[in-house]
């Protein structure tokens, strides 16, 4: 009875409609970055390395 209780739960939540509008859905970073940025390598060849990102 748990098992099914919880399954119809889980499947009444994601029945829920969506409550965000389509304005409020922003893709991607608004600001843009200040330039290049370095970063330290961690895996393969150039391991110990630090790079520049741009």
């Amino acid at each position: 009875m748990r098992v099914t209780f919880g399954l119809g739960l889980a499947l009444a939540t994601l029945a829920l409609p969506a409550t965000s509008v389509a304005d409020d859905i922003k893709s991607g970073p608004d600001k843009r970055i200040g330039g290049a940025f370095d970063v330290k390598v961690v895996t393969g060849e150039n391991k110990g390395r630090t790079m520049c990102y741009v």
